[in-house]
């Protein structure tokens, strides 16, 4: 869950921002920004839950 709430959801803002942007570097930054810190938050939280017992 903690995943669903920090990944990109929608792929046509992606397509928005390209269009907004005229180019490929920001959607895809967005795309991996967003990825990363959605994957290290649920790592956090799972290895949290692990320490704790869950």
């Amino acid at each position: 869950m903690v995943f669903y709430v920090f990944a990109m959801q929608c792929i046509s803002t992606i397509a928005i921002v390209r269009r907004e942007t005229n180019s490929w570097r920001w959607p895809l930054f967005q795309l991996g920004y967003m990825t990363g810190t959605a994957w290290v938050l649920s790592f956090i939280v799972y290895q949290v839950g692990r320490a704790l017992g869950f």
